[in-house]
């Protein structure tokens, strides 16, 4: 990869970042978090373009462009939100933890899904504070191993293998063998998987998203046909200054016909779930994402032919 001298500074800067939010109270570094995710919104013009662009694609017509400018800002300020409270881990514990989530329920519903002894796959998305969410579990006993992106810049992806090691979460890269995944299942533990993006070099299908077909990756229904473990939409979305953990109902994959109409029946089912949520928290999925860059064969020929 290309060396770019603006990534030392910049993770030097992060680092101090998170020595200052460590020393102040989370209240006053969550509002020093709302004024740097407005000042980014306001400087940081590729990404805001993208995020505009997208909340467009996905609202135009239900939001007028003043109101989808709002969004926008406001996805920037969950963003730095979310960035304070995972720099933050090194000050939880479990106690911490768990007084700022409303858990509800969850927690019963995944021991119930463990005793079965498949595992569980928790299938979440750039939502909410899934890192957080990951810490959570671990917290309390779930022991997981969460599947993550190896970050383009190493000093940044130690960085963020420090706070999961804090929180006793493992983690799995994409380019891992299925076997690995398989493996933490088979120890009937609970498998992280974020499945809102755009992988073009993983094996996917065109489902419905926000009204257009959107490549997403059929590794979830995959696994869960392997292993006979249930895939489980989970999401910590922030409702004030605290965190709801959303624990959907748990999908059952099975073969009712052929093993194709399986992969397009359930990735159809969660992702319309992982829609659902985000209509209902549009100012915390990351809108920046070209959750829309691959298109179809059709859709390119089409383009070709126009131009």
């Amino acid at each position: 990869m290309r060396y770019k001298p603006y990534r030392y500074p910049l993770y030097l800067m992060l680092r101090l970042f998170q020595a200052v939010v460590l020393c102040l109270p989370r209240n006053f570094s969550l509002s020093l978090a709302r004024r740097v995710g407005r000042a980014a919104f306001a400087l940081a013009r590729r990404e805001r373009n993208k995020t505009l662009e997208h909340l467009t694609r996905a609202y135009g017509g239900e939001k007028s462009p003043g109101e989808i400018k709002k969004l926008g800002e406001r996805v920037f300020i969950h963003f730095a939100e979310t960035a304070v409270e995972v720099l933050r881990l090194p000050k939880l514990d479990r106690e911490a933890l768990n007084r700022l989530v409303e858990v509800g329920d969850g927690f019963e519903t995944y021991r119930r899904l463990l005793a079965e002894g498949n595992g569980v796959i928790l299938l979440t998305g750039h939502l909410g504070n899934w890192e957080l969410m990951g810490a959570l579990f671990c917290f309390n006993g779930f022991p997981g191993t969460v599947v993550g992106r190896r970050l383009y810049y190493e000093k940044f992806n130690q960085m963020i293998l420090r706070l999961r090691k804090k929180a006793m979460l493992k983690t799995l890269y994409q380019d891992a063998s299925p076997r690995e995944y398989l493996e933490v299942l088979r120890r009937n533990e609970i498998l992280g998987l974020l499945a809102d993006q755009d992988l073009d070099w993983a094996d996917g299908i065109f489902v419905p998203f926000f009204g257009r077909p959107a490549y997403t990756m059929t590794a979830p229904v995959k696994l869960a046909l392997a292993s006979g473990a249930p895939l489980v939409p989970t999401f910590l979305v922030r409702e004030g200054d605290r965190y709801r953990l959303l624990v959907e109902e748990p999908i059952r994959v099975e073969i009712k016909t052929t093993r194709e109409e399986a992969l397009r029946e359930y990735t159809e089912r969660w992702s319309r779930v992982m829609e659902e949520k985000i209509r209902a928290y549009p100012d915390q999925w990351a809108w920046m994402h070209r959750r829309w860059k691959t298109q179809k064969p059709e859709e390119v020929s089409a383009l070709g032919a126009v131009s």
